[in-house]
């Protein structure tokens, strides 16, 4: 029986499906996972059905206008995952829903604003009068209105001129933004024919078929000699630098016809290198053989692959996959950032050929469009990406590894849902029956954890591939360096000094034995503050709670959290003194010293500054593979998911940047960073060197750094989690709440504690679950507005404490919706919940 009702969720910040009728008239039948249209307030909005209930409370409802999809764009296994995370995460559902569905193909409606010419316009403000004149040539929305007239008060002049009949509004409903992509190409269908002509042949036809022209004469015959079946209309007109004009001609004399087809619009070819034919070792061969052994049963299992740099995880990887491809089964591989890993896309490609699809944040809509499309026919059984190729409409997956397990940008923090990939993709494959492989050399805390508490299985890489011995790590005191006279001249002072003498040395070595070097320092401009030498004032951004940061090439001081520039200052803005200094390191300041000290060394920097460019990272990467360079200066992003066998030293400047935030992970993340770019180091030979210079060599971690030991570290950092009920031990919730006024987030913030703990105490007491009390968040203001942090903390012990707490922050949620919720906002004020945090800045 047809049902004639349906729960739709759209993608708003509102908990809750609505209810709406499905009209006779409909030509398609509604399905869960279809894309429908339908009236939403004052516009018609795109929204996705959710279920078809057989009854509902509301009598009114409205029709839907339109069916989208004849077959619905999400199954329904996505829509069970996407209510799971909508649930753990604390996440309206529309949200997560259009987290899974390419932007471009929403049809929206709008308002556009007309003037009516039968109206007297007497009595008009200046602004109204600007208004009319602006809408007399053409209708506009009110956001054109608002940009033209550089002005954002016009809404209500707007308004009112409609009140008075002097404006007219109209409903228009876009067009999908993104649609399947469309090239002319041409079929000779003739080429069989033409087979045993000689040349004098081809001409006779020409002359007999009256082509005359140049131009069809060139096609025709690179037709002929080329063999040439089909080719797209661009290319022959390339190759042979004819006209349009002279292939339409062609056509109508019926040598050529012509068609559409629908292609795949170009993403960039990610690397190149020699493909090689790799034997696995035992120990590859022995995790391998327990991967396959759960996928051969369907059985879902997560397994902790925890494998040296070096230790040959991604090629498991690929032969794992090829066993599940024989089962008719998918597969997703989930990396960190894919910007970084184009060796091992490039591997995966040279493997599986076109059956990969990619996806990641640099993709055109039209790109994500096509990949979109091209899985969901089929067509792709293998998808690479960051964390969003989670949501990759893939059906019967059999495998789903998650790449460098332990990298935080697997968390979504900046925007709704924010969800933690690696977590998450436990929970999909579990309904696929699916097996998960998490991979890493430096395993997280909460995974190696899980592995101890016997939810993960185990599995070791403890050798290099190739069986080369671990780089030699080398700790430099850097205060006992600054004791000593420098060995190198043209030494300025000593707060510019921050390359020991050990590690300019052994640089100088590597150079003069022609071998690759990278240089790490995380944190990227040049210098990181500027300080008055007579009152100690620093020049902060008057945007957010923190420094700015200089950079040099620019001449100009930054925000790295809001973008804002301003000139580098001359006079101390307090007191007035010109004694003002530079202090910190960037990568900009690395680069500049090492050029100056190595004038003929090349030289590449690679930050977020000099990969804003589409493809500029790929491009470094690969002529450093190429070794078009010699020394390669970055931040972490050079850390990750690189393979290059010229580097023989690695060397970081400074493993204090992070090392003493105050964050109970700081320590896990900086013995993360400094592992693996130390495992950059002598990939290919025993003679690997990497130099880590430190201001704080008492710091616990550098021995276990120092002699690879990470089983010591974790034993060290769990016992201190353990002691302060940290996770795992805890599962940990943010609140954060941001306004332009300061004294309005303290009184939102203070409110929403209050709800909290009142809430609490109805739930049985405190059942495990500590609320502290509202705190400016460690970095107080960004953008201009005010944060205030609430962290809820619950003992995982408590066996009450995780459904308490979920069900307290799903009340605070109802607290907080937009308009039903009892918490009332102002403009420019928002709270939002995350839930397993992995940064309280």
């Amino acid at each position: 029986m047809k049902k004639n009702l349906a729960n739709i969720a759209f993608n708003l910040p509102i908990d809750s499906l609505f209810t709406y009728l499905i009209p006779k008239s409909l030509p398609e039948e509604v399905h869960i996972g279809s894309r429908v249209l339908v009236p939403f307030g004052k516009r018609n909005t795109t929204g996705v059905v959710i279920e078809l209930p057989e009854k509902s409370a509301y009598k009114k409802l409205k029709p839907v206008i339109e069916v989208l999809d004849a077959q619905p764009i999400i199954s329904e296994e996505m829509i069970s995952f996407c209510r799971w995370i909508a649930k753990y995460y604390i996440c309206p559902i529309g949200e997560v829903i259009f987290s899974a569905v390419p932007k471009g193909i929403l049809v929206e409606s709008k308002i556009l604003f007309s003037f009516n010419t039968e109206i007297t316009t007497n009595g008009l403000t200046e602004h109204q009068k600007a208004v009319i004149e602006l809408l007399k040539s053409k209708p506009l929305t009110i956001k054109q209105i608002e940009h033209r007239l550089k002005s954002k008060s016009s809404r209500s002049a707007v308004q009112s001129l409609l009140n008075k009949g002097i404006l007219t509004q109209q409903h228009v409903t876009s067009k999908e933004k993104i649609k399947p992509k469309y090239e002319k190409y041409v079929v000779f269908e003739l080429g069989e024919e033409f087979a045993d002509y000689t040349n004098s042949m081809l001409n006779i036809f020409m002359k007999e078929n009256n082509i005359k022209s140049s131009c069809q004469t060139k096609m025709l015959r690179y037709l002929v000699n080329k063999n040439v079946s089909e080719i797209s209309s661009s290319e022959l007109l390339k190759a042979t630098g004819a006209t349009s004009y002279s292939l339409n001609s062609l056509a109508k004399k019926e040598i050529v016809s012509l068609a559409k087809k629908q292609v795949t619009r170009d993403v960039e070819h990610e690397f190149s290198e020699e493909a090689k034919v790799v034997e696995l070792n035992q120990e590859q061969k022995t995790v391998l053989s327990e991967i396959n052994s759960a996928a051969d049963k369907n059985e879902f299992i997560t397994f902790l692959l925890f494998g040296v740099t070096g230790s040959g995880k991604t090629q498991v990887y690929i032969e794992a996959i090829q066993n599940v491809l024989k089962q008719n089964k998918t597969s997703i591989v989930l990396v960190p950032e894919i910007s970084l890993t184009p060796q091992l896309i490039h591997r995966f490609r040279t493997y599986f050929g076109n059956i990969i699809g990619v996806i990641h944040s640099r993709l055109s809509e039209g790109q994500r469009f096509d990949v979109y499309q091209r899985i969901k026919s089929g067509e792709i059984k293998i998808v690479i990406g960051a964390r969003s190729a989670l949501f990759a409409p893939l059906s019967n997956i059999g495998i789903i590894i998650i790449d460098e397990e332990h990298d935080h940008s697997y968390k979504q923090t900046e925007k709704n849902p924010k969800y933690n990939a690696r977590d998450s993709a436990i929970v999909r494959a579990k309904s696929n029956n699916a097996v998960v492989v998490l991979g890493s050399a430096t395993p997280s805390l909460e995974s190696f954890y899980n592995y101890k508490a016997r939810k993960y299985t185990l599995l070791e890489l403890p050798h290099r591939a190739l069986k080369t011995k671990p780089p030699n790590v080398e700790i430099v005191s850097m205060l006992e360096e600054f004791k000593q006279p420098s060995k190198f001249q043209k030494w300025e002072s000593a707060d510019i000094r921050f390359l020991s003498s050990k590690l300019i040395s052994y640089i100088d070595s590597a150079l003069k034995n022609k071998q690759s070097i990278i240089l790490l320092q995380n944190r990227r401009g040049y210098s990181a503050y500027q300080e008055c030498q007579n009152c100690g004032y620093v020049k902060m951004c008057k945007n957010c709670d923190i420094t700015m940061i200089y950079h040099k090439l620019k001449n100009h001081l930054r925000c790295h959290y809001c973008g804002s520039v301003e000139k580098l200052v001359e006079k101390c803005e307090k007191c007035g003194s010109e004694n003002l200094m530079l202090k910190g390191t960037g990568t900009e300041k690395v680069e500049e010293e090492i050029a100056r000290l190595f004038p003929k060394a090349k030289i590449k920097r690679m930050d977020a500054d000099t990969v804003k460019r589409k493809d500029a990272h790929r491009k470094i990467l690969k002529s450093f593979h190429e070794r078009e360079f010699d020394i390669l200066i970055g931040t972490q992003m050079i850390s990750k998911g690189l393979d290059f066998p010229s580097v023989s030293l690695v060397g970081v400047v400074s493993a204090d940047v992070g090392l003493l935030n105050p964050d109970f992970r700081s320590n896990e993340r900086t013995f993360q960073l400094l592992s693996q770019v130390s495992g950059r180091s002598g990939r290919t030979t025993d003679y690997g060197k990497v130099v880590i210079q430190t201001m704080h060599t008492d710091n616990f971690i550098f021995p276990y750094v120092e002699n690879h030991n990470y089983s010591g570290f974790f034993e060290k950092e769990i016992n201190h989690r353990r002691t302060f009920n940290y996770p795992p031990f805890s599962r940990m919730s943010l609140i954060e709440v941001k306004s332009n006024n300061q004294t309005r987030a303290n009184t939102i913030a203070s409110k929403i504690y209050l709800f909290m703990k009142i809430h609490l105490l109805s739930l049985n007491g405190n059942a495990g679950v500590e609320i502290m009390k509202p705190a400016p968040a460690l970095i107080y203001k960004v953008k201009n507005k005010y944060r205030f942090h609430i962290i809820v903390k619950s003992l995982k012990s408590s066996g009450e404490s995780a459904g308490v707490t979920e069900t307290m922050l799903k009340e605070l949620e109802k607290f907080l919706e937009p308009k039903s919720g009892k918490l009332k906002f102002k403009s420019g004020e928002f709270v939002s919940i995350d839930v397993d945090p992995l940064s309280f800045y």
